[in-house]
């Protein structure tokens, strides 16, 4: 099977000598010369590896490719070509999730050797891929998130990427998603997990005490400071510090909070000496924070500091084939703690949650099975139960019989994923036709090598 490579260079005879090397190592090659152009290829086309220059127009241009690149399909594999004067910057890109670097010049053998062990590291981690696959769909849960959509598996998948490494993690979605239990994931699965996972909503402290939340302060800095306190900042070091709704931050904290994390140093209020931090920064927020960095509201500077890599954890409508497993998952919960017994959801009250569009998301869900938890006279959880505006939409006598909402095809309201159910199972009956063979099922079914082999990363088939 052929493996495919995007080269990123805005230097066209560079970009023309790696292109022909490629092709004489049996690749199939791509090339852009320019972010944008890498942007466009990368969100049409699964790229086994990609190969980016890290300074062109913009200085951080590469370092975009390469969070474009690991966004789009964690198990990309990322080389980076730098200038011998800007090491430190591939050293940077290293700590972001690329592979390795080549300082130009080079000659083929190191280019050689360097991308053949990417993708041998690319092969392990398909391997580590289904083994994540295969647990979720077994269990519904990724450290302690639940879900089994394919749009959670490939959060899942872009959390064991970025875990490992110390990037700064923008995660952006509406109230209720769960976000913070991304950031948990994110720590939980890092080489800081032995130390502080603090979290702080900026959202809920007063203006006038989120600096010494965060800094701390000195004694007698103001009236009240009877005794030294130490801030946010200081407890999370080792660990992770997590900053949930980030863009209620106002503009006099969002630069001094740039600035210590330029500095890696920041000083307590009223204190006269700096004092070093070592910890990572994983940011949350609900706001649209481009429309808040347009209107002023937000530093673009601080922004991209804290943007190196994005998770968007889409919301609860845009993923209904999660609410079965979340709501079998709140009923066990709040079932054991008020000390009820339930069977199952049955189908008319299954079809209402389905239904319904979650404007508060999975915490909406949580509150909507706990009431019905206890409002429930039975042991099987029923339409009853659930509050008039979940179930004002639902006509009686059309049960669902189980949890799947597959068996509703007809409604229209899971069109993507009934689409994308029936497109994987003509995949998994052409191999079995074709004994695995790739070439005869792509033409059992009527669409191009390279067609099929997309469609089989979509669907984590290997």
């Amino acid at each position: 099977m052929k493996e495919y490579v995007l080269v990123v260079d805005d230097e066209q005879s560079l970009r023309q000598v790696l292109e022909l090397f490629f092709r004489k190592e049996g690749f199939e090659v791509d090339t852009a010369s320019s972010l944008t152009e890498a942007e466009k290829a990368i969100e049409s086309k699964a790229y086994d590896l990609v190969l980016t220059d890290l300074r062109m127009a913009k200085a951080d241009d590469g370092l975009n490719v390469l969070r474009a690149a690991v966004r789009k399909n964690p198990w990309t594999q990322v080389v980076v070509l730098t200038a011998y004067g800007t090491v430190e910057t591939a050293k940077e890109a290293m700590k972001l999730g690329a592979y390795d670097y080549l300082t130009k010049p080079f000659d083929n053998a190191d280019l050689r050797k360097i991308v053949h062990a990417a993708l041998a590291r690319k092969e392990d981690d398909a391997g580590k891929r289904k083994a994540l696959r295969d647990s979720v769909r077994g269990t519904s849960s990724y450290e302690g998130i639940v879900g089994r959509s394919d749009t959670m598996l490939r959060i899942f998948e872009l959390i064991e990427r970025v875990a490992p490494t110390d990037a700064n993690v923008m995660i952006l979605g509406e109230s209720g998603t769960g976000k913070e239990l991304v950031a948990a994931a994110l720590h939980s699965r890092s080489h800081r997990s032995e130390h502080a996972f603090v979290p702080i909503n900026c959202a809920a402290i007063p203006e006038t005490l989120i600096e010494s939340e965060l800094f701390g302060h000195a004694r007698g800095a103001f009236t009240g400071a009877v005794q030294t306190k130490k801030g946010l900042f200081e407890s999370a070091h080792r660990g992770t510090l997590f900053l949930d709704e980030v863009g209620e931050l106002p503009q006099p904290m969002q630069s001094k909070l740039l600035r210590a994390l330029q500095e890696r140093t920041f000083r307590r209020i009223g204190g006269n000496e700096d004092i070093a931090i070592d910890f990572r920064l994983i940011c949350a927020s609900k706001r649209d924070l481009n429309r808040e960095m347009a209107e002023g509201r937000f530093r673009d500077d601080l922004f991209f500091r804290l943007n190196v890599i994005q998770i968007f954890v889409p919301p609860l409508r845009e993923r209904r084939d999660d609410i079965p497993v979340l709501a079998a998952h709140f009923a066990e919960k709040f079932a054991g703690k008020h000390g009820k017994s339930f069977s199952r959801i049955d189908g008319e009250a299954m079809r209402a949650l389905l239904a319904y569009d979650f404007p508060g998301n999975v915490r909406e869900l949580e509150n909507l099975l706990e009431r019905a938890t206890i409002m429930e006279t039975k042991n099987v959880i029923s339409v009853d139960s659930l509050p008039p505006n979940v179930t004002k939409n639902v006509t009686p006598g059309h049960a669902v019989d189980g949890f799947l909402p597959q068996s509703l095809p007809e409604e229209g309201a899971f069109l993507d994923s009934e689409m994308d159910r029936l497109e994987k199972s003509y995949l998994l009956k052409a191999l079995e036709a074709t004994k695995g063979n790739r070439t005869e099922a792509s033409k059992l079914l009527n669409i191009s090598f390279r067609s099929l082999r997309y469609r089989l990363q979509k669907h984590g088939i290997e």
